[in-house]
């Protein structure tokens, strides 16, 4: 074995490993950026009022908080899209996603329904069809992304049917 072997060999070993970090970080950032399901520029008040005005139907109005950056609020997401609770959330609420990403966006709207990011987020607060507060979530979904499709499928069953979860 040469000098120069001696030299590359140990950079051989390292460059592999690297290689692959550079590759799934950059994997990583694409996915992060593709999906953000709370908009940063969002009305969050305006919205709220759209959605209280313009519900024919009378459903209640399930108010979804967290952030693009969260690991758990994004894993909420991914549990809001599959077709079991997809069906339950429209049949029985009208969603709205509302951006608690940055430490002063939105803070008017959680002081006005008790605080719901108090204990870490994602959190929701369910609204009747007038917008008063029928149940606010301390901090039971912020662990979303350790738990099951089956914990997270329950958690909205009871809240759907009886307006809260103990």
């Amino acid at each position: 074995m040469s000098v120069v072997d001696t030299a590359i060999l140990p950079l051989r070993r390292l460059l592999v490993p690297a290689a692959v970090v550079l590759l799934l970080s950059a994997c990583a950032r694409a996915t992060y950026d593709e999906f953000r399901p709370y908009d940063e520029k969002a009305d969050a008040n305006a919205a709220i009022a759209a959605l209280l005005a313009n519900n024919p139907a009378r459903k209640r109005v399930l108010l979804t908080f967290g952030a693009n950056w969260c690991t758990d609020s994004r894993a909420l997401e991914s549990h809001y899209q599959s077709p079991a609770l997809t069906g339950l959330l429209q049949r029985e609420f009208l969603e709205l996603h509302i951006d608690v990403g940055m430490s002063h966006r939105n803070l008017d709207i959680t002081a006005r329904y008790e605080d719901p990011i108090d204990k870490g987020i994602p959190s929701v607060v369910l609204l009747d069809p007038e917008g008063n507060t029928l149940f606010v979530n301390h901090g039971k979904l912020s662990s979303a992304a350790s738990m099951s499709d089956a914990a997270i499928m329950d958690f909205f069953t009871r809240l759907a049917a009886a307006g809260r979860v103990n």
